[in-house]
């Protein structure tokens, strides 16, 4: 008996559950296939008919860019990144600023107020108007739950979160109305960025920088936020892959680990994992469309399944099915 759309759809949740990205991606072109297309949003999973789309004159839901940079937000490479993903707005341009990963933090607005400074100069052009959502603790009168506190997240045309802790960001952000709210902006067509702390927090895992790096924690990772499992994807996330603050002391790389430590923390990942390694001043921009993946910057980012590493420089681009 030919199976349902909604039964299709209960096989790639379950096999989502069960981390078979692979499968659940097949699962998903085989309901497009029978004319629907699948809606992540806040309210759930959601089927809707093509041809309805096409009837009220909408070609396709096309979904946001998503960027995830090593390092170099405010820089002028980062720059340039941040007109890409917005190249397609016409001004004035709202752009919001998630301030959730420094929440932690005595000054939070210090960062993400700079990186304003250089947005509107940096992106005059598109007459930005910068909005700063101070969701800042899981509860609260800052609550990353608080529906009038995120409401510009609703209205935006551009979001970035940034700069902070990893861990802190997992922990406020994970299934709270503000992490649900960016995948349902991004499944309209809003385009996202990550950088630093909350580019780790986006994984699958989430390695735990601070507590190791500053602390002296056993090296550990945490669950992370998995933000990649909507497109289908198993991701971990490590910016500054070749950061050198070290000098010829310390090595730095992988994100302040070293890569003789960061090689003994792939032996305790928890679970398979693609890993995706981006160099200072480098983004990976993720295309959910054309299902694939364009470097942009200065350096490199290396694709990590098991023994096999791919390197792309800047300006080239893979197709999704590199990272299942």
């Amino acid at each position: 008996m030919k199976k349902t759309a909604l039964q299709l759809l209960a096989q790639r949740d379950l096999a989502r559950k069960e981390k078979d990205f692979k499968k659940a991606d097949s699962i998903r072109r085989e309901i497009e296939v029978m004319g629907y297309q699948i809606v992540d949003g806040v309210k759930g999973v959601e089927l809707l008919r093509i041809k309805e789309l096409k009837n009220q004159g909408i070609k396709e839901l096309k979904k946001g860019l998503v960027a995830v940079f090593g390092s170099g937000e405010m820089s002028p490479t980062g720059r340039r990144i941040h007109e890409y993903l917005i190249s397609d707005k016409k001004p004035p341009v709202k752009i919001a600023l998630l301030e959730t990963p420094a929440g932690f933090e005595e000054n939070p607005r210090s960062w993400y107020g700079k990186l304003a400074e250089m947005l509107e100069v940096g992106l005059a052009p598109y007459q930005p108007q910068i909005f700063f959502v101070e969701a800042l603790t899981r509860k609260g009168t800052k609550s990353t739950n608080d529906k009038e506190i995120l409401r510009t997240l609703l209205s935006a045309h551009y979001i970035h979160t940034g700069a902070g802790s990893p861990t802190y960001a997992v922990k406020h952000l994970k299934n709270s109305l503000a992490f649900k709210y960016l995948y349902q902006q991004n499944q309209k067509g809003l385009s996202l960025s990550f950088a630093s702390a909350a580019a780790i927090a986006i994984g699958r895992f989430c390695l735990p920088v601070y507590e190791i790096y500053k602390a002296g924690a056993n090296l550990h990772w945490e669950d992370g936020l998995d933000f990649f499992k909507r497109f289908d994807l198993n991701l971990t996330i490590i910016p500054h892959w070749n950061n050198q603050e070290g000098g010829a002391e310390i090595d730095t790389s992988c994100c302040y680990m070293g890569q003789k430590r960061f090689n003994e923390l792939r032996k305790i990942l928890p679970g398979a994992t693609t890993i995706l390694g981006i160099d200072e001043q480098t983004a990976a921009v993720f295309d959910p469309n054309k299902k694939e993946v364009l470097i942009m910057g200065n350096g490199e980012v290396v694709v990590i399944k098991g023994q096999k590493a791919d390197h792309f420089s800047s300006g080239e681009n893979f197709s999704f099915t590199l990272l299942n």
